[in-house]
């Protein structure tokens, strides 16, 4: 049981969810945690949180799931044409495991860690895809006094490679 302030805490807080935009596999919208929950679930992972700051650890945790499944779509996107309607089956929070790319750039390229790590499953109309999903601490700004870095790609497989190869190469503009 969460520590009696803890629990009091969370009482106080919102119990409102709300909707996600991404498509689910199951057909059942995917819903956010409310505040209460999230706040209850950190603190209980040692994450030591301002309840009153929660409406906007909510809101920035949305947006920032939002924009990565707008980030999955660039790679879905190549496949449109046999899937126009990909969808997420599940994500996991893989906290404190970095992934290759992640451990290399920290290594060797002076890069901080990622704060987080996930793993996206996604549904593209019959075919399961495993994305990666580093969360980096953004370059503030006046106008942006929180930015978050999302690398999103597809695993390293044949397929994952060759997706990151083509989106890379689109980028060029030379094909």
């Amino acid at each position: 049981a969460p520590p009696p302030a803890t629990a009091a805490a969370a009482a106080k807080l919102s119990k409102e969810r709300v909707e996600s935009s991404i498509p689910s596999a199951s057909g059942d919208p995917f819903m956010y945690p409310s505040e209460s929950q999230f706040f209850t679930s950190a603190t209980a992972k040692g994450h030591d949180l301002d309840p009153d700051s929660m409406e906007m650890v909510i809101a920035i945790h949305n947006a920032v799931n939002e924009q990565t499944w707008q980030e999955i779509l660039r790679y879905e996107a190549l496949h449109k044409k046999e899937c126009p309607t990909p969808k997420l089956v599940r994500f996991l929070g893989r906290p404190g495991e970095l992934t290759p790319k992640a451990h290399f750039l920290s290594m060797f390229a002076g890069r901080t860690s990622p704060f987080d790590r996930h793993d996206w499953h996604v549904d593209r109309c019959g075919t399961p895809v495993r994305y990666v999903v580093d969360f980096y601490d953004g370059k503030a700004s006046p106008e942006h006094p929180v930015s978050i870095h999302i690398d999103a790609r597809p695993e390293v497989s044949f397929a994952g490679l060759r997706d990151r190869f083509a989106l890379w190469a689109r980028s060029l503009n030379v094909f």
